[in-house]
């Protein structure tokens, strides 16, 4: 039979308790079952014995009294349990004994007794382990007596005692509280790693892992922090290059903006001036880009509603169209200077090319959702997935002719990962774009 591992629960301490506590369970049901089943041989044992003695005793009763009391002894007899009575020669069961009854019985009597079972027994021997309830007992005279054992002979197994049975939950539950000990032990290196990863995602400088724990746990911590150190190494390289590169360039531009200047071609002049003013925009975009990249900026506690009460107003007093709605309950936890730029850049989007923007704010205790909307053609299907990719850009909606570079979208994206949220876009139904800021509350 194959385990339906879909049935288990999501977390892996979970699922190693549950296999590990459900071996505990059979295993003590085993043995549970394995002490019964002793304790049933026991009793059996003992009953078989126990009847042993009364047919002696009634034996010994009977032989002791005269043929003229044997009326009475028969009555005394069952008085105290045991039904007998006189048989004749001809009613005598004719089985044999096979089992330990006659020895028992000749040993408790000093002397051997013909003694044959009677009744549903009367195929099998008489044992200490297999009692049997009526059997025929020749006497020293010669006359035959049939003894009955009362129906205790045949009672079932006393059930455990309850100190036993305490004494089993005590100990599964000491077991079971152990074993969850151990599994939770067990797992909270694997805990740490995930969460030492999640950390990375947001922040390069993060911690690193500790590295103790058992050989296997120790090597994979040194792994994490290995790999940690290559991304921030690589990330920072990419970034110190970048930036110089940027940084370089603005000598040779300022020195072509000099020299335009001096181009007696008007119409040519302003050409020379506009591809020279998007260069240094690109340029200034890729560092602002690669500041996105890597912020150090601390966390804090911060009034959404008033940090878009206050982007919509600024937005206004330049004659832009701007709407709010909504309202966080609770300052959010994050870095203000992002989030401002990543707003920012949504709302510039919206208005670029939508003629407005329409901001809605949803909260609730698990995460902030800030939507910024508007009413332009939106994105292609085919590249709604790829709009917040540096550098790109969509050709329908995004022509040279309405400025940037393809890094507005990327910035927001890379900050809402770094909030541990995410950038949603999606295509309104009515028309426009829609662009939802995911952040996680703590």
């Amino acid at each position: 039979m194959r385990l339906n591992l879909r049935a288990l629960p999501d977390s892996l301490f979970a699922r190693m308790g549950l296999i590990l506590l459900a071996g505990l369970f059979v295993a003590q049901g085993i043995s549970t079952w394995l002490q019964w089943d002793e304790r049933a041989k026991v009793v059996s044992q003992a009953r078989g014995l126990n009847f042993a003695d009364r047919v002696a005793e009634s034996v010994q009763v009977l032989e002791s009294s005269g043929p003229a009391q044997r009326a009475s002894a028969l009555s005394a007899l069952k008085n105290v349990g045991v039904q007998a009575e006189l048989v004749k020669e001809d009613q005598v069961s004719g089985n044999v004994p096979r089992g330990a009854i006659q020895g028992i019985v000749s040993a408790r009597l000093g002397s051997p007794r013909d003694i044959r079972p009677v009744g549903i027994h009367a195929g099998m021997g008489m044992q200490p382990g297999n009692p049997q309830r009526s059997v025929d007992v020749r006497l020293l005279d010669g006359q035959w007596v049939r003894i009955t054992a009362g129906h205790d002979a045949d009672a079932a197994v006393p059930a455990l005692p309850i100190s036993l049975v305490l004494q089993l939950i005590v100990t599964l539950g000491i077991v079971t509280v152990a074993v969850m000990a151990a599994v939770r032990q067990a797992t909270r290196p694997l805990q740490q790693l995930a969460l030492a990863a999640d950390a990375l995602g947001r922040d390069l400088d993060a911690l690193p892992l500790s590295e103790g724990g058992p050989t296997e746990t120790r090597s994979a911590a040194q792994a994490f922090n290995r790999m940690q150190k290559r991304i921030q190494y690589l990330i920072h390289e990419r970034a110190r290059a970048l930036a110089a590169v940027s940084h370089d360039l603005r000598t040779p531009l300022t020195r072509l903006r000099l020299r335009a200047e001096l181009v007696d071609d008007a119409e040519l002049r302003e050409q020379m001036a506009g591809d020279l003013e998007s260069m240094a925009a690109m340029i200034d975009a890729t560092l602002d880009y690669l500041r996105g990249l890597k912020n150090t900026e601390p966390v804090r506690a911060i009034d959404i509603n008033a940090l878009l009460e206050s982007m919509v107003e600024d937005a206004r007093v330049i004659g832009r169209s701007i709407h709010l709605e909504g309202q966080a309950h609770a300052p959010y936890n994050g870095r203000l200077s992002a989030l401002q730029r990543a707003l920012q850049n949504l709302i510039d989007n919206a208005i670029k090319y939508g003629q407005g923007a329409h901001i809605v704010v949803t909260d609730n205790v698990d995460e902030l959702r800030i939507a910024v909307q508007d009413n332009g053609p939106g994105i292609p299907a085919a590249d709604i997935q790829r709009v917040t990719e540096p550098y790109y850009r969509v050709d329908a909606t995004r022509s040279s002719g309405t400025g940037g570079v393809g890094l507005g979208l990327s910035i927001a994206k890379d900050i809402a990962f770094l909030h541990g949220g995410e950038l949603q876009l999606s295509n309104r139904a009515q028309g426009g774009l829609e662009a939802t800021l995911l952040l996680p509350r703590d």
